[in-house]
């Protein structure tokens, strides 16, 4: 896949990393605050990869947290991506030819049907460097 810096897709990983201002926040943030300036940067979220996030913030916070998480993450600029039946049989395939999350095989899914880059600091991502191209974090967890 040929490099474009002009797409992003962002993993669950990514997204805590900016909430937590974990190592690596920095360019989450300038990715999301660049799209509000450059209408042909585009940043993707899918809503499988939305689901993990609320999942585990409400796991660590409870529901009013994670509710409010949601809230704040629906008003940045990224595109919301849901599930068709194409990125179900990609993500199945991901899902099973690697060593991946079944929500992390939508992120990859949402890369490849959008021609994009994933960021990520998630090693399960090494499994996949070969068919998508990945903006490394660091490892925070």
């Amino acid at each position: 896949m040929k490099k474009r810096k002009s797409k992003y897709v962002l993993d669950t990983f990514a997204v805590l990393t900016y909430l937590k201002e974990e190592p690596g926040w920095e360019k989450v943030r300038k990715v999301i605050w660049n799209a509000y300036n450059n209408k042909d940067l585009q940043v993707f979220f899918n809503y499988v990869n939305l689901g993990e996030l609320y999942y585990i913030v409400y796991r660590e916070n409870g529901a009013v947290i994670a509710d409010k998480i949601v809230s704040i993450i629906k008003q940045w600029p990224i595109r919301f991506i849901g599930v068709r039946s194409d990125m179900a049989l990609i993500a199945g395939r991901m899902k099973a030819e690697n060593r991946i999350s079944y929500a992390d095989a939508y992120a990859i899914a949402t890369a490849l049907t959008q021609k994009a880059m994933v960021i990520t600091g998630d090693l399960e991502f090494k499994s996949v460097e070969d068919i998508i191209d990945i903006e490394w974090l660091p490892k925070n967890r």
